[in-house]
């Protein structure tokens, strides 16, 4: 059988929700699920706004409209990242300004920052990466002195904490994805969190193409030109279930963890995910960094013929054509950049074992030495 890079747990609850959905979920019980997503997460993250949307790139894209972002202002982005961490800066005409990462979490690098903040920095997008954390302590203080707008980015680690915390609540606004990869799934989906009532109802009226009807009492006028971000309830129901089951799938992806290590331990020039003092991971991904230069693309097209779906470390966002130096501020950032070349992602699936994991670190050990 293949090893896939990554597979969702689907229980008889997420079964049970989405059939109820589809069967009974109309008319007045069309948004039921979405409902008790919203109750249920505000109850998780202790936050008293939330708003589900279709996926994470329309949540960051609404936190930067609904948290005064303009077209030239300077936003500060970590340089590795997914895509779309800083692709919606380029809807607005907002700059991107890519800065590096630090060497064990994966996340912006907190004493990079102030070099690059200048009177046209507006905001921060903290990234927490592959289910790690930056060093929010120094983040919000940063962001505070500097009077800037802190976007926490934690698509990839709900259910981290960060001294204690829990990943989403630390920016003026924050943002979380269900994509069918990600630790809380439900195929795509996403949530914009906030304690700040200004934020949330701009950003629920920009979800629903401007329309607000509590304000206007007019059933279809649009009141400012907005977007088509709603969720289902076919999604809510499944991320419903899936965040009920969140400490069960985090257990998951640490005993994950604790297997690629005892697994990999005897590789030579590899080092695995670390473990952060001050965080604790849900290792969503974990990783391996290669002690010497490799060609990432030619070493996981390798592991194809083992049956094994094996992924690249993220480029670096500055290195893509998107972003040139007419819309975007490059600099060195040689961390993030010696992390994307020579890393890859690990299957991360839950359909893994110790069985297969050690399959995996045998080819691995072959692949790569």
């Amino acid at each position: 059988m293949r090893i896939r890079s990554a597979y969702p747990s689907i229980s008889n609850l997420e079964v049970s929700y989405v059939k109820d959905a589809i069967q009974n979920g109309w008319g007045t019980k069309r948004n039921l699920y979405t409902d008790r997503l919203i109750k249920y997460f505000s109850k998780y993250l202790n936050l008293k706004y939330i708003l589900p949307v279709i996926n994470c790139t329309s949540a960051i894209h609404l936190s930067l409209l609904s948290a005064g972002i303009k077209k030239g202002d300077e936003v500060i982005v970590p340089d590795l990242t997914w895509i779309s961490s800083a692709s919606p800066l380029l809807y607005i005409g907002a700059i991107p300004v890519f800065v590096d990462v630090d060497e064990n979490t994966l996340c912006i690098d907190s004493k990079k920052i102030e070099k690059s903040i200048n009177k046209k920095t507006k905001a921060i997008i903290a990234v927490d990466l592959l289910g790690n954390m930056p060093r929010y302590d120094l983040l919000k203080k940063i962001s505070k002195k500097y009077n800037l707008v802190l976007i926490e980015d934690a698509a990839e680690s709900i259910g981290a904490k960060f001294k204690g915390e829990k990943a989403g609540t630390f920016g003026e606004v924050s943002v979380f994805s269900f994509n069918a990869t990600k630790l809380v799934m439900s195929g795509q989906g996403g949530i914009l969190a906030t304690n700040n009532k200004k934020i949330y109802l701009k950003a629920k009226n920009l979800s629903n193409h401007g329309i607000d009807r509590e304000l206007n009492k007019k059933y279809y006028w649009t009141s400012q030109l907005g977007f088509n971000y709603n969720i289902t309830n076919f999604q809510s129901a499944c991320a419903y279930a899936q965040v009920k089951r969140i400490n069960e799938l985090i257990r998951y992806k640490k005993k994950i963890y604790k297997l690629y290590k005892k697994h990999f331990k005897n590789i030579k020039n590899v080092k695995l995910t670390s473990i952060d003092k001050y965080s604790d991971q849900t290792f969503w991904i974990v990783y391996a960094k290669i002690n010497k230069k490799i060609n990432k693309e030619k070493i996981c097209d390798k592991f194809k013929k083992y049956k094994i779906d094996m992924r690249p470390m993220f480029y670096l966002l500055s290195s893509m054509p998107i972003f040139d130096k007419k819309n975007s501020i490059k600099k060195n950032n040689p961390v993030a950049k010696n992390i994307s070349q020579n890393s890859l992602c690990l299957p991360n699936g839950y359909d893994l074992n110790e069985n297969k994991i050690k399959y995996i670190a045998s080819i691995f050990k072959k692949v790569v030495n």
